[in-house]
């Protein structure tokens, strides 16, 4: 589903099949890689009626990165691989003052909700499943990694708190198993694996059902 104003659903439909129009997803799976096993990364995605080598055609997914990165094909029947920001960060990662987060260095990113930290503690319950942000590189959009949260301690003031979380695509004996995070604010903080964290979200059971069609049939060592 689109919504586009001023224009009825037939040139959105048309437009939809002559690949002009992009729409910013995320992707589970990205290009199959190890690395990006069990999550979800931000991409422009666009239809492509040529793409994925089959009847249906497929979608051409541009993904959000500090680098240059080929586009991925993702064929009609992997279509479950993409979904839209999920609605319970949705409405905290797009509020009226979008932009105003600060990076490390105290330059503001790019006015777009991948970029953004994701604040406050809403949902989240030990021993159910989580989406942590983190990203490697400073210019990078944040991805979402699914793990399971372990344990939760707030500060006394209630503005942060840390969290512990597994990993289990990661065997027990790797260092990214398991992390320990300080989330809550809007800071953008450096990370224990490498690379920068943000906030932490709650995952419903359909989600986390969702999540599991993607779990790895064999450990992953990177």
């Amino acid at each position: 589903c689109i919504a586009r104003e001023d224009e009825d659903w037939r040139k959105a439909y048309s437009d939809t099949l002559a690949g002009t129009i992009r729409v910013l997803l995320e992707v589970f799976d990205r290009q199959k890689m190890p690395g990006f096993a069990m999550a979800a990364m931000s991409a422009e995605v666009r239809y492509d009626a040529a793409a994925g080598w089959e009847p249906g055609g497929g979608f051409v997914a541009d993904y959000l990165s500090a680098c240059e990165v080929t586009p991925e094909i993702i064929p009609y029947a992997e279509a479950d691989r993409l979904r839209f920001c999920p609605p319970s960060a949705r409405e905290r990662l797009w509020p009226s003052d979008a932009g105003k987060s600060e990076s490390l260095d105290g330059e503001a990113p790019p006015v777009a909700y991948p970029y953004r930290v994701l604040e406050g503690f809403e949902g989240l319950t030990v021993g159910k499943g989580v989406e942590l942000q983190w990203k490697m590189q400073l210019g990078s959009p944040f991805g979402w990694w699914f793990g399971k949260l372990e344990s939760l301690q707030k500060d006394e003031d209630g503005k942060l708190a840390t969290a512990e979380i597994t990993f289990s695509q990661f065997p027990a004996h790797v260092h990214w198993h398991r992390l320990q995070v300080r989330f809550g604010d809007s800071d953008l903080r450096f990370c224990a694996f490498g690379g920068y964290s943000g906030g932490i979200r709650a995952v419903s059971d359909e989600e986390e059902k969702r999540w599991m069609q993607f779990f790895p049939k064999q450990p992953v060592f990177v």
